[in-house]
């Protein structure tokens, strides 16, 4: 809360080249606090669609695994020699 009215300051010589170069500084800090900004929000982009990725990349692996897991199961009952029906009895037995 401002009390009372700001008083205008007025800088000469060596001031205001101080005051001159304060400026500087202060609009080169806000720009890069901008840059700043737009290279964390990249940065979360370039996260979000890394993990999403890895997430693709682990589903399809799975889907893989599972695929081959069938295979192997179809190819191990073709080679038993046994009907369906037995088989699932072998499995309603245990």
């Amino acid at each position: 809360m401002p009390r009372g009215v700001r008083k205008e300051v007025v800088y000469t010589g060596k001031a205001a080249k101080l005051n001159e170069k304060v400026q500087k500084l202060e609009a080169d800090l806000k720009a890069t606090k901008e840059e700043l900004k737009a290279a964390y929000k990249e940065q979360l982009k370039a996260e979000k669609a890394a993990i999403a990725k890895e997430k693709k990349e682990s589903a399809a692996a799975a889907k893989k695994a599972l695929k081959e897991n069938q295979t192997k199961i179809l190819k191990a009952i073709q080679e038993s020699g046994k009907t369906p029906e037995e088989i699932l009895d072998m499995f309603a037995k245990q």
